[in-house]
């Protein structure tokens, strides 16, 4: 059981990546946003479902929820929002590939932040586990980029280090990481004596009614004619709401259990997934780099078993 956490972060981690490779079906047909949406709008039902479920198994009565457990799980909805946002307007840009490499700092800076300001309590060896991760990503993402693009000018030096795309992904980064850490607030927010699987489960259901009602209230506005479309593809959308729901009880169970930092640290192994997914079901190569990112990854991911 000590380490059920980690099982937690996998599973959701093979979710994210599972529901990333249908968004990106479904991204051929909607926007980014209303694709977005979608996951978000067909998880929702499902979320109230396990709330329901949970606390009749348990035999327990709706917790009483407090104005920062609220206000917590708001900031990480509008943060979760934001980040979207960004990541849209970083593809927006003809050389993002650093950029979005750089997104995945988002889990050094849960874990310097958390340590700051929030209630993470981080070891020697966890310090280690988080960085052999990170490097793992970083060496995957590297891989990634064709090399004609460095030739040809396109990832400059003073790009790399100050360009558009290098500060949209450390903000990405940023926003990311504190939404991970005040999830971990929101939970903690509640009566100590309610059980954990409990308070996740309120955490995650009050996280995806704030995400429905403030993108919902935002597409009313922008794409209405893109969210009128979303009934015409229910097979996609039923299977991004059960992904969706699935991948944000592991996380968030395991996020209960454990340091903010130390599950995202672990759900990088959705880069793993996501390498497989794109191999086996759109056909892409892997490439040697990435291969040695897999393994770098996988074994920050078992190193957390020591901590």
């Amino acid at each position: 059981m000590e380490h059920l956490w980690i099982a937690a972060s996998v599973a959701a981690a093979l979710c994210q990546a599972l529901r990333y490779a249908a968004l990106k079906e479904l991204n051929k047909h909607l926007s980014t946003l209303v694709s977005t949406y979608v996951r978000i709008l067909f998880s929702f039902p499902f979320q109230i479902l396990y709330v329901t479920g949970v606390l009749a198994a348990m035999g327990a009565s709706f917790p009483e929820l407090n104005q920062r457990f609220l206000l917590y799980s708001a900031i990480t909805a509008v943060g979760q929002f934001l980040g979207t946002a960004m990541m849209i307007r970083l593809f927006q840009l003809g050389n993002f590939a650093v950029g979005t490499m750089l997104t995945k700092s988002d889990v050094v800076l849960t874990a310097l932040i958390g340590t700051a300001l929030f209630t993470e309590d981080i070891s020697n060896l966890g310090w280690i586990a988080i960085l052999v991760t990170v490097v793992g990503v970083l060496v995957i993402s590297a891989g990634r980029m064709p090399a004609t693009a460095w030739r040809a000018g396109e990832i400059g030096l003073m790009g790399l280090l100050f360009g558009k795309a290098t500060r949209l992904g450390l903000t990405i980064g940023l926003v990311n990481g504190v939404c991970y850490l005040f999830l971990k607030e929101a939970m903690t927010a509640l009566d100590p004596a309610t059980p954990a699987i409990i308070r996740a489960a309120m955490a995650g259901a009050a996280m995806t009614t704030c995400s429905v009602v403030l993108l919902g209230g935002w597409l009313l506005i922008t794409e209405r004619e893109g969210l009128a479309r979303i009934p015409q593809y229910p097979g996609l959308g039923w299977f991004l709401g059960i992904m969706s729901a699935v991948g944000t009880i592991m996380w968030y169970l395991a996020t209960v259990w454990a340091n903010a930092s130390y599950v995202a640290s672990v759900a990088q192994v959705q880069v793993v997934f996501s390498l497989a997914l794109s191999r086996y079901w759109f056909g892409e190569a892997i490439r040697p780099m990435e291969l040695v990112g897999i393994a770098t990854i996988l074994l920050g991911v078992v190193m957390f078993k020591l901590v």
